[in-house]
């Protein structure tokens, strides 16, 4: 689903760098956008208000919580209806370990990032999210061996 936002060059500059690093100060995003600190600072309210900026979060490295493996699951579905795609993002959506799914196009109904502490806990996971669900025909495990993360900030890479 696409959502339009009226944005102008300023917004975009400013997205761009608060999507880099949401913690800059902003009398410098000021300073780097060219315009006033006050200015700055009302079109960010704006930006939040209209959903342009949907939040601000800590990116937190998986292995600091115990989240030692990543995975991407290619899953097909038995029958791809709407109904059973809504239950079952929503249902994945609820669970930590999930921690991105996409309804996608192509050979798979879904693609789905997980996060596991080990191999036992990984199979203990599939076994209840995708092997006990009769909705799920099949489904494929990527194990990720490294990656390069574009929402990272410049300052703490």
């Amino acid at each position: 689903m696409t959502t339009k936002f009226d944005l102008d060059d300023f917004d975009r500059r400013l997205l761009e760098l608060l999507k880099n690093d949401a913690r800059t100060p902003v009398p410098d995003l000021a300073d780097a956008i060219g315009l006033s600190a006050p200015a700055c600072y009302r079109r960010i309210r704006r930006l939040r208000s209209i959903g342009a900026i949907e939040g601000e979060v800590a990116v937190v490295a998986p292995g600091a919580l115990g989240w030692n493996l990543s995975m991407i699951v290619l899953l097909t579905l038995e029958r791809e209806g709407n109904r059973t795609i809504r239950e079952l993002m929503a249902q994945w959506a609820e669970h930590p370990q999930v921690v991105e799914c996409a309804h996608v196009t192509g050979d798979y109904d879904f693609a789905i990032r997980l996060l596991a502490r080990d191999m036992e806990d990984y199979a203990d996971l599939v076994q209840r999210l995708f092997s006990d669900d009769d909705r799920v025909r099949q489904f494929k495990t990527l194990v990720v061996i490294g990656e390069a993360r574009q929402h990272r900030s410049k300052k703490a890479a």
